[in-house]
């Protein structure tokens, strides 16, 4: 079966499916198996930790994959350089997913710079932000995913029919989904 969506055609991945960003273990192989299997693939720029490694780890998943990857930024205290890191995106013409915080310091750059973007949160109203800023899909992760947290996070199938309705960008869902029939209804 083809799939052919908003997002397989956004990112020119197989499935309309996503790998999380993973800290600690999101490396370039984890991308790359990802890609491979048809999904689109995510390096996650603090497990590179410095401009230089991630640069590196562009170019290796690029060399082992023809399938479709980008690159996590998350924003807030904990992110490593994460300007630095879009710099190096811009540099190798990736994808880039932002994370967690509100995106306005690197959005006017990513959209200067021309690429695809996909902002990722915990609620539909953070969704509906980045969207106004530009963002060419967005991502809201369920109660049940794991990672970062907010009192107003809803459960996924809430915020997936909540976020389809009142969005324009591709959604995607995230969080709680671990079987086919939690896959088709995230398709809503």
């Amino acid at each position: 079966m083809e799939w052919k969506t908003r997002v397989t055609e956004l990112l020119g991945c197989k499935y309309p499916i996503l790998q999380g960003a993973f800290a600690g273990f999101g490396t370039w192989q984890f991308a790359v198996a990802a890609a491979e299997a048809g999904a689109h693939g995510i390096i996650t720029a603090s497990t590179s930790r410095t401009p230089e490694k991630l640069r590196e780890d562009i170019r290796r998943c690029r060399d082992a994959t023809d399938g479709s990857f980008g690159v996590n930024l998350t924003i807030g205290p904990t992110s490593l350089r994460a300007e630095e890191m879009l710099e190096v995106c811009i540099g190798e013409g990736v994808q880039v997913e932002t994370a967690a915080y509100k995106p306005d310091a690197l959005a006017p750059r990513i959209k200067e710079a021309g690429l695809t973007w996909v902002h990722k949160t915990a609620r539909v109203k953070d969704a509906l932000h980045a969207e106004r800023l530009g963002a060419d899909a967005v991502i809201v992760v369920g109660l049940e995913g794991t990672g970062f947290k907010n009192p107003e996070q809803l459960p996924t199938m809430t915020t997936t029919i909540w976020g389809t309705r009142v969005l324009k960008v591709p959604f995607i869902a995230a969080g709680g989904i671990g079987d086919a029939h939690g896959f088709l209804g995230a398709l809503g």
